[in-house]
């Protein structure tokens, strides 16, 4: 069987703390990322009465964050919304691979939503991920040529 005709470089995305070992999970990096969470709130990067879910979908390539303990109310310009939404935002990035060709999908989509004391949402940030590209040559198999 031919390999599939790829370019030799392409540029990518690479979170800086992805796997690149086979079989590497959507619920494997949630695993990874609730301890990312975990010490961004013990480093102060993080409000003490926000709490974090993360929903994986394997099947639609989709990460969730569901964010409680802020709301309209308690942050009314936003700012904090904000802070916690890129700040997460950024910790999944760490952990995604964005091909930066017109045919390949990331890794994995994110989703944050901050939801109300009522549990409707009121704000939310939803892409890929972000970093600077990389240039990325595709491993040769011998055994496939």
């Amino acid at each position: 069987m031919a390999a599939p005709d790829v370019s030799a470089d392409l540029q990518v995305v690479w979170g800086a703390r992805v796997g690149i070992e086979r079989g590497y999970r959507l619920e494997a990096i949630a695993v990874a990322l609730s301890a990312d969470i975990a010490e961004l709130r013990e480093d102060g990067g993080l409000p003490s009465h926000v709490h974090t879910r993360i929903t994986v979908l394997p099947q639609h390539r989709l990460l969730e964050i569901r964010v409680e303990g802020l709301s309209i109310e308690t942050d009314p310009d936003r700012t904090t919304s904000r802070e916690v939404m890129n700040a997460l935002f950024e910790l999944a990035s760490d952990h995604n691979i964005i091909t930066l060709d017109t045919v390949s999908p990331p890794l994995f989509t994110q989703r944050i939503v901050l939801v109300d004391s009522y549990g409707q949402p009121f704000a939310a940030k939803v892409g890929a991920g972000m970093g600077e590209p990389e240039p990325f040559t595709l491993p040769v198999h011998p055994e496939r040529t």
